[in-house]
């Protein structure tokens, strides 16, 4: 496995960080590692998720979103409102390119895991198309069963390699992060990885070698 899709059970819920500490983890490794936001939407100047990640790769943020909208919107959204569209042949060519260049190549979504992309073509029939096993990022807290049963389970319908579930952002405020992790394994049969919020943007090293292995490099 060379590559692997970033997605989630919704927006928010942390898909940059996790992210950034796959690279970052991958990296640490001597891994020529490689990033790619396909589409990245509420970009006022410069596109905020590709820079972050770009500061960690070295990469020209050309290479790392190709593809960029205005408003906080989904892709598909975004070439609705501002009237502008992109080639799917061209952007798959694009990631074809990466892959070729780099030893290992992190792609991340934008939004959900059927967030549209362009009318009847969202996140899991990119991955579908491109071939790329899945990451599902959930939120810790109240609400995320039904998101994270649903979001896996179309997964599944669509015929997708789910590598692993990561919940983030545990507080241990809310009572319910005591029992979701334990749900959501009988639910799906997958044991979360259990991540914490934290101040900044690295998780401590033996977290970031679960992600890594999650990825199986």
């Amino acid at each position: 496995m060379r590559a692997v899709l970033i997605t989630a059970t919704d927006t928010g819920v942390g898909k940059t960080f996790i992210s950034y500490n796959l690279v970052y983890a991958l990296k640490e490794r001597g891994v020529k590692v490689g990033y790619l936001k396909p589409v990245e939407t509420d970009v006022k100047d410069v596109p905020q998720d590709g820079a972050l990640l770009c500061s960690l790769t070295g990469q020209d943020l050309e290479e790392a979103v190709p593809v960029r909208y205005s408003l906080p919107l989904s892709p598909y959204a975004g070439i609705l409102e501002e009237k502008r569209d992109f080639s799917l042949t061209d952007l798959k060519e694009h990631y074809l390119r990466l892959l070729e260049r780099y030893e290992f190549l992190v792609v991340e979504g934008a939004g959900g895991i059927a967030v549209p992309i362009k009318r009847d073509y969202n996140y899991a029939h990119l991955a579908l198309d491109w071939g790329l096993p899945i990451l599902l990022v959930a939120r810790a807290g109240l609400g995320t069963l039904n998101h994270t049963y649903l979001s896996y389970f179309y997964a599944k319908s669509m015929g997708l390699n789910i590598l692993g579930i990561v919940m983030n952002g545990f507080e241990g405020k809310d009572v319910s992060e005591r029992t979701n992790p334990i749900i959501v394994e009988e639910l799906t049969g997958i044991k979360p990885l259990q991540v914490p919020r934290v101040d900044g943007l690295l998780l401590e090293p033996s977290l970031r070698d679960s992600l890594v292995s999650l990825v199986g490099f």
